[in-house]
């Protein structure tokens, strides 16, 4: 009766006989597929010394390099548990690999503190851009045929919201002015009165001395 001794979780030794005898086993379905998983499908090229499976990822750490670059062959593009496998040698990025779809197996395994845990990665964090204000200056057009002082001075004397007290000679001022242009309209209302009879008088447009 042969017992079945169980395999080492190291897969992290820097010596470059083991990293170049390590495996990588990338988008793996790890909800479904467990450490013996792993190791009953990769045994089969030689004998696993080491398995660890992570979150996602595997790695399988051989004996030798040939073996390793064997299951690498023949494992690679697999679909297990619904999931296609990426493999490659944990210490050779994979060539022709498209960009975006994932990460380079060193990239990876440098991530990886050796201490069974992934180092959190930076995030770069957003700056703010201000955007300066661009302010539009109102222009009112106030159209009016009254003076524009003698208009400035009315309203300041008619606003009910304004509390303002004019100056006895101010008020005297406005009053002459309001004078003056009433005895203008008057005196225009009797030229237009004279020139209305003289019409009526002579509607032929006669002088009396033609006549």
């Amino acid at each position: 009766m042969s017992l079945k001794i169980q395999t080492s979780n190291v897969t992290n030794k820097n010596d470059p006989k083991s990293i170049n005898s390590r495996v990588f086993i990338g988008n793996l379905n790890t909800a479904l597929v467990k450490k013996a998983d792993v190791e009953t499908i990769f045994s089969k090229y030689g004998r696993v010394a080491g398995c660890s499976v992570h979150k996602g990822y595997a790695f399988v750490q051989y004996a030798n390099e040939r073996h390793a670059r064997a299951a690498v062959l023949g494992e690679n593009g697999r679909v297990l548990a619904g999931q296609t496998l990426d493999i490659n040698m944990a210490g050779e990025p994979k060539p022709n690999r498209p960009k975006g779809l994932k990460r380079a197996a060193s990239a990876i395994y440098r991530l990886f503190d050796y201490r069974g845990r992934l180092s959190p990665v930076p995030v770069p964090r957003a700056v703010p851009v201000k955007r300066p204000r661009v302010t539009v200056p109102l222009v009112r057009r106030v159209k009016s045929t009254i003076p524009v002082k003698l208009f400035a001075r009315s309203t300041a004397i008619t606003s009910g919201s304004t509390k303002i007290k004019l100056k006895s000679s101010e008020l005297q001022a406005i009053k002459t002015e309001l004078t003056q242009i009433k005895s203008n309209i008057d005196a225009l209302l009797g030229r237009l009165e004279q020139i209305a009879e003289e019409q009526k008088a002579n509607p032929d447009g006669k002088k009396k001395g033609d006549s």
